[in-house]
């Protein structure tokens, strides 16, 4: 009987062994084969760029698609790394020029860096080359993650030139229903600091459906931004429009790097000692000149209830919470929340003119 007992007590003290062996964790297991490399989606195969000096300050991306792992456990993985390669067509990239090294997704340049690196690399100015891309993503640390992109092939015209690209703040144009989709025409946003961060100011007419798009040239053969969700931009050429809500004056912004945008509505009025009741209570608001791309009015200036010096500003909205007075000595710039801008002609009849289609918004006033 004690036999007995000794051997169900062994056989079950080896079931307990052998479960909580087959319960211990096992390590994450990557597949490799089941890995997505990345994709480039801008530009596309076959596009035609032709470079030149005068649009040296258009910017230039290059997009791509994140590549993807396959991980048990639900393990968490380092964000992938990405190299961004330019080689001669049919080269197999023997001899190549990476970019880029980042975790992003996008790669921008401008017309003047890209044909910088091109002659750098080899191609003669003024003279066209077809060139390939290809993204090389990968775990840091991990060689066998890497995985390499289709490649992208692109014809490039450069041209030559040893000066310096002109002194021009980088800029967006904003083509849509309001102004019949011409780029060429459009206003544009700017990007002082040529961080990918443009912003400026753009009036929908009443009427229409108050679409549009940014574009990265004077025209719809480049880089094009439309709608890629709520705030987000795509630069697919098939994205949607992008739109504001109703007519009137909007401040638009637009990162080109993080693919967002946004809008915040500002019309705009001139207000001052002599204009209406002339106590800077209430300003009068401002007409949209579409031919000349202004903001105007033609009004009476009267004597100040108070007999002193006619002097007048710009705000929006109705409020003081964003004004512009005087700017820099000397110039008709306007600077947020700068002093009074005097008018030393007395009374009369005048004409107002708020200029906001420049990185820094300037002002005329004319007594009729």
């Amino acid at each position: 009987m004690k036999k007995i007992n000794l051997i169900t007590t062994l056989i079950i003290g080896l079931v307990i062994f052998l479960g909580s062996c087959q319960k211990e964790e096992t390590e994450p297991i990557m597949n490799i084969d089941l890995s997505v490399a990345a994709a480039i989606t801008n530009p596309e195969t076959g596009s035609v760029t032709v470079l030149t000096l005068a649009d040296s300050a258009y910017p230039l991306l290059v997009n791509w698609t994140a590549a993807t792992y396959s991980v048990s456990g639900g393990a968490t993985l380092p964000l992938p790394t990405y190299s961004l390669q330019m080689a001669y067509a049919d080269s197999n990239f023997d001899t190549y020029k990476e970019l880029y090294n980042t975790q992003e997704l996008v790669y921008e340049t401008n017309v003047y860096k890209l044909n910088t690196i091109l002659l750098q690399f080899g191609v003669p100015g003024d003279s066209t080359a077809n060139i390939e891309f290809r993204v090389i993503s990968g775990i840091s640390n991990a060689s066998y993650t890497n995985d390499t992109s289709a490649v992208i092939r692109a014809t490039v015209t450069t041209f030559k030139s040893a000066e310096p690209p002109p002194v021009e703040t980088p800029r967006l144009w904003v083509p849509g229903d309001y102004q019949g989709w011409n780029p060429a025409a459009a206003p544009n946003v700017w990007s002082p600091l040529n961080d990918g961060k443009y912003t400026g100011y753009v009036y929908y007419p009443e009427g229409g459906t108050y679409q549009f798009k940014f574009t990265s040239a004077p025209d719809w053969n480049h880089t094009n931004f439309g709608f890629g969700g709520e705030g987000l931009l795509n630069t697919d050429n098939g994205a949607s429009n992008l739109s504001v809500p109703d007519f009137g004056g909007y401040i638009l912004t637009c990162d080109t790097i993080a693919l967002t945008w946004s809008y915040v509505v500002q019309n705009w009025g001139v207000i001052g000692s002599g204009i209406l009741n002339g106590d800077w209570t209430e300003d009068v608001d401002l007409d949209y000149d579409m031919d000349n791309h202004v903001l105007t009015i033609t009004i009476d200036v009267i004597e100040p209830p108070d007999a002193s010096e006619l002097r007048f500003k710009f705000r929006a909205n109705d409020t003081w919470d964003i004004n512009l007075g005087q700017g820099a000595a000397g110039t008709n710039e306007l600077a947020p929340g700068g002093p009074d801008i005097p008018m030393p002609e007395g009374p009369g009849n005048y004409t107002f003119i708020l200029d906001m289609s420049n990185p820094i918004p300037t002002y005329e006033f004319i007594k009729n």
